[in-house]
Order: structure tokens, then C-alpha cells, then sequence
């Protein structure tokens, strides 16, 4: 996608625009025209479709999140897996902050039929790599015990991390949240490192419990 030159990147901003004042995509990609500064005809020569126009703006999200993602890991201490989760967190929810309109965008598109050729299979998958990996390592590391279930805590990490971008779509409307200061952001940080620490704690090797 990168090689089609300017003119995509163009567009793409000119659909971000568009969705963030208006709250959807044009049903026509042409009727980008005046945002973009280009002729209809040369829109729909890159976007045929709204489709193919919700996948462009999709493959910029993930981009964009998956730098933040791997500043996290530069960022952390490289000899503990557990670390680096806390610090992909916390960049993934400033990243969500920072861009509601993108963060929504991947939200309802991981909540629906995920095409298994699509930026988000590949993004949700390499994510899934991911916190497996992190959790096998804390587990070679000792830092997990040798029992523990690796897909279940994966999966378990999996469910949190969707109820946590499901607060920043829904909290305003969401009781449950009725009278707490905190921001979206905060709360999420809060309730992601209890979680971790909880999951750690639980399922440590019987002589760092016991320390």
C-alpha cells in the first residue's frame, strides 16, 4: 500500500477527517474529492469501493498503533516479559486516548467477521503472538510456574483486553461507571494491573509465593 505514493496517504487523512466529523465513511470514496484535492475519478482509481476504503483506513490504525505498541517494548526492561506487558498496555490505552475515532474503528471492526486476509487478522493475530510469547517466557524465566496454562492465560488477557476497549466505546452510557472521576484511560491502567498482577501472583512457581 505504501508504493501508490502521496496520494494514498492524501486520502486516507481526507477519510480519517471525514470520519471524524461526520462519525462514518462516504458511502462514495469520490466524494472525497474536496478534502483530498483530487478529481473523483483518481479517488476510485485507489478505492473502488467504501470497502476497500475502510481497509486502507484500517491498515493505517494498525500501523500507527503498532509503532506506539513497539516504543512500549523499547521501552521496557527487555530481561522481564511481565514488564514489557505493563509497558504495551499502558501504550496501548494512551494510544486509544490519543485517537478515539481510529480506536473506535478498530474496536467495531475486531467485534465483527474478521476476513482472514484483512489488516485486523493479521493485527489480532500477531497480537495473540504476542501475549503468548511474553507469558512463555515469564514461564521459562521461572517467573510463572511450570503448571501454568499459557492459552488460558492468553485467552484470559484476550477477554480483558476487549471489555477494556469496549469502556472507552460505551462508557458514557455504561452505569456501571456512574460518579467515577477517572478517566477512561486511568480506570483501564488500574483494573490491566490488577489483573497482571493478580495473574502473576496466582500463578507464580510455590517458592516465589511464598517470598
Amino acid at each position: 500500500m505504501e508504493s501508490r505514493g502521496n496520494i494514498y496517504q492524501t486520502l486516507i487523512f481526507a477519510a480519517q477527517e471525514h470520519l471524524e466529523e461526520t462519525g462514518h465513511l462516504p458511502s462514495d470514496p469520490g466524494d472525497l474529492a474536496a478534502r483530498a484535492d483530487a478529481s473523483p475519478e483518481e479517488i476510485r482509481t485507489m478505492f473502488s469501493s467504501t470497502e476497500e476504503l475502510h481497509e486502507g483506513l484500517i491498515y493505517h490504525a494498525v500501523t500507527l498503533l503498532n509503532d506506539a505498541l513497539r516504543q512500549g517494548v523499547i521501552e521496557a526492561d527487555t530481561s522481564d516479559p511481565i514488564a514489557q506487558m505493563h509497558s504495551i498496555g499502558h501504550s496501548y490505552l494512551n494510544w486509544a486516548e490519543s485517537n478515539p475515532t481510529l480506536f473506535r474503528l478498530l474496536v467495531n471492526g475486531l467485534n465483527g467477521a474478521i476476513r482472514p486476509d484483512s489488516a485486523l487478522h493479521r493485527y489480532t493475530s500477531s497480537m495473540r503472538d504476542l501475549y503468548h510469547r511474553k507469558f512463555s517466557e515469564a514461564q521459562r524465566l521461572g517467573i510463572l510456574s511450570e503448571e501454568a496454562d499459557v492459552e488460558i492465560l492468553t485467552m484470559m488477557l484476550h477477554c480483558l483486553v476487549k471489555g477494556g476497549n469496549m469502556m472507552f466505546l460505551t462508557r458514557s452510557t455504561d452505569p456501571w461507571f456512574d460518579g467515577d472521576p477517572r478517566s477512561t484511560r486511568e480506570l483501564a491502567e488500574r483494573i490491566f494491573t490488577e489483573f497482571m498482577d493478580n495473574l502473576v501472583r496466582a500463578n507464580a512457581p510455590e517458592s516465589r509465593a511464598t517470598a
